[in-house]
């Protein structure tokens, strides 16, 4: 019986997956996230600053200045630190095929690299919502064994990329 080996691998000349060039997704898909940016700044304006509006308009007194500059702090913070994330993360959103796994980067201040390996996949899904047939992008979805729900979705691909990037998942997995 030959000895157990269980050797070190010297990782340093191995490029980092933040390092890599990554394939930009479709830059609809960055209107889309625009899109879902104001309707959520409005909404959350409503929501924060409409019951004091209210108030103002049909109550007996207004509410205190305090609570203006409260809520409406709130609402700049929430909506600037979102629409900062989008802005300064929107270059670093990428994917790519390699070999053996598919890659996926997202995030400026929390940034996310993910990647599965082609061997993990069990199946795939091409999902795509009324915004992403209306501006043209899908998002591939990849779903790995053991797991409760897509292990990795690399949004706004075109169809035709997601397409092939399944079919050749598939011929890789059946081969």
């Amino acid at each position: 019986m030959a000895p157990l080996s269980n050797d070190p691998i010297d990782l340093t000349a191995w490029p980092a997956l933040d390092e890599v060039d990554v394939v930009s997704v479709l830059p609809s898909y960055a209107r889309a996230r625009a899109l879902i940016w104001g309707v959520s700044a409005v909404l959350l304006a409503l929501l924060l600053i409409g019951p004091l509006v209210g108030v103002a308009i049909c109550g007996e007194s207004t509410p205190p200045r305090i609570l203006w500059i409260a809520l409406g702090s709130t609402w700049g913070l929430i909506m600037g630190g979102w629409g900062l994330e989008e802005w300064r993360g929107w270059p670093l959103r990428g994917y790519l095929v390699r070999e053996r796994d598919i890659v996926y980067r997202s995030g400026w201040w929390s940034r996310s690299v993910t990647a599965v390996p082609f061997s993990r996949i069990q199946h795939s899904e091409i999902q795509q919502g009324p915004i992403g047939r209306w501006l043209g992008h899908c998002t591939l979805k990849l779903y790995t064994a053991g797991a409760s729900g897509a292990n990795l979705e690399v949004p706004g691909l075109s169809m035709a990329t997601a397409r092939n990037i399944r079919r050749m998942l598939e011929s890789h997995t059946d081969g």
